[in-house]
């Protein structure tokens, strides 16, 4: 197969450049067509009738124009702007190299300045303390209390019963027995529950029960299984959204506009005692369905094609969309303190405008006849594996507007943006803070913002959620991230500060970010 393609390349005139091995569809090729360079993976979208958007760079040849050797080189000559670097030594997905390559930012491991870190696991303290000032992460601290089962209960339950109109997306959620009994009991009624670990993925573990007994409680929770889904071809399918967080503190969110639902790969029938143990037809995971003999890449499709799909059922699917977005931002205001809290713990620096984090969620969601949207979990940390062109299209397209998005290039604006006098820097990290927005609002392509909401009704709405959370939630555990994590970070930020106790008397001060009483507990 290789042999063929290069042999069409050359018959076409394309001249290879150099080759370094290939590696699925990120493979580090150069060529030269009609006067300019594209990486393979980008050729092969070409010649496929996928060219991707923001992934395109054109370098116009001239008289004198020496052509780059690697594509190190070519990277250098397709920006004047200063050097990025980002340590993907903790992450397995190629594409994120890919995409960081086609953004011009180079690739370092370990040593060596840094300016973003990105990772495939939840945010350490280990890696807090060691990440360097002024440098991002792609993780948020304390941000798994939403990923995890039990923990994501209890907040939307809480919000739930607080404002039913408003969380009308949250299943009815049990993780205790004698709550459970209490309900159903009240309810009665043939229902059917759904069992999932509370640290579970990829499916592991989650099965169906008419009857669940105490044992099934123990790190798990219970949900009632929502038995009119929407179908597609007469199977159940979920949706994978994206939902970009670039601040908590304030909280800042946008939601990516395209994506793939997941089809099962058998034909849905409600369940009963005879199919409840058959997962192909009751649960969406793909890591379910892909080692199915059915299955084939047709269960996956995009956005666009259920979309049609509704539209032909006579819904509009941009209300459906808005109501996803709703979703969305809901859950995330649940956790929001929290987060605040713990950011503040971990980044105490009074400097830091809150943007050392960034994350990609990945939001499951399904819909039922009715159009509603139910949530059924929260990924803090969504698969980038590339299987099918449908996978490599959408992903990089989301990773490379999500890295513009950051506004790396501004950095250097803002550290000379923190003058001594607190008036003159609280001025300055102002118009820093308008600066970013223009630039998000110049780079955004299919991302959408939805947190702060343009609508007025839906931002009063947001606003009394906030109130409610802020009057009735207890203190904020600040010290998700132990005080030597913030002693180190202190350090870091204030070098001047070299005494333990000088460090400790700073921090403590910061009443409000991280209250001293928790400090006491370690």
């Amino acid at each position: 197969a290789t042999v063929s393609v290069l042999y069409w390349m050359l018959k076409r005139s394309y001249y290879v450049v150099e080759t370094k091995g290939a590696d699925d569809m990120c493979a580090d090729i150069v060529m030269k067509a009609s006067g300019h360079y594209v990486p393979v993976s980008e050729f092969f979208a070409i010649q496929c009738g996928r060219l991707l958007e923001n992934e395109y760079y054109p370098t116009p040849f001239c008289d004198g124009y020496n052509p780059p050797a690697t594509t190190t080189a070519l990277r250098h000559r397709r920006s004047n702007k200063k050097a990025v670097y980002i340590d993907t030594s903790s992450c397995r997905y190629n594409v994120v190299r890919y995409v960081a390559a086609t953004v011009g930012w180079e690739e370092v491991r370990h040593d060596g300045p840094v300016h973003v870190v990105w990772v495939d696991t939840s945010l350490s303290e280990n890696r807090i303390m060691k990440l360097p000032r002024g440098a991002r992460i792609n993780h948020f601290p304390g941000m798994i209390v939403i990923c995890r089962k039990v923990d994501s209960a209890r907040l939307l339950n809480k919000m739930k019963r607080l404002h039913p109109e408003s969380y009308s997306f949250v299943p009815t959620t049990f993780f205790n027995y004698n709550d459970f009994l209490r309900t159903k009991k009240g309810v009665g009624g043939d229902k059917w529950y759904i069992v999932k670990p509370d640290s579970g993925c990829m499916g592991k573990g989650i099965r169906l029960s008419h009857a669940p007994k105490k044992e099934m409680f123990e790190n798990a929770v219970v949900q009632s299984y929502v038995q009119d889904p929407l179908l597609i071809d007469g199977c159940k399918w979920d949706m994978r959204v994206y939902v970009l967080v670039l601040s908590v503190d304030p909280l800042r969110m946008y939601i990516y506009k395209d994506g793939f639902i997941r089809l099962c790969t058998e034909k849905y029938h409600p369940p009963t005692l005879a199919n409840a143990d058959n997962t192909l037809i009751h649960l969406t995971n793909y890591a379910i369905h892909k080692k199915s003999k059915k299955y084939s890449t047709n269960c996956k499709r995009r956005f666009s094609y259920m979309f049609d799909h509704i539209r032909g059922l006579g819904f509009d699917p941009n209300k459906l969309w808005d109501s996803i977005s709703d979703l969305a931002v809901k859950t995330l205001l649940s956790v929001n303190e929290q987060l605040k809290y713990s950011y503040r713990a971990a980044f105490p620096d009074e400097s830091n405008t809150g943007d050392s984090c960034f994350e990609i969620l990945g939001f499951d969601v399904l819909i039922d006849r009715k159009m509603n949207p139910w949530l059924l979990e929260v990924n803090h940390a969504p698969s980038f594996t590339c299987d099918t062109i449908l996978d490599y299209e959408v992903k990089s397209g989301l990773i490379s507007e999500a890295v513009r998005l950051l506004g790396v290039e501004l950095d250097d604006e803002k550290m000379r943006a923190v003058p001594r006098t607190p008036e003159i820097r609280k001025e300055m990290l102002k118009r820093f803070a308008k600066r970013k927005e223009e630039h998000e609002a110049s780079v955004v392509k299919k991302f959408s913002l939805i947190y702060p909401s343009r609508s007025e009704a839906r931002g009063v709405e947001y606003d009394k959620l906030l109130t409610t959370i802020r009057e009735r939630a207890p203190p904020p555990e600040a010290a998700l991230v132990s005080p030597s994590a913030q002693l180190s970070c202190l350090k870091r930020s204030h070098p001047s500060l070299r005494h333990p106790a000088d460090l400790h008397r700073n921090l403590t001060q910061r009443r409000g970010l991280c209250p001293p009483p928790k400090l006491q507990r370690y």
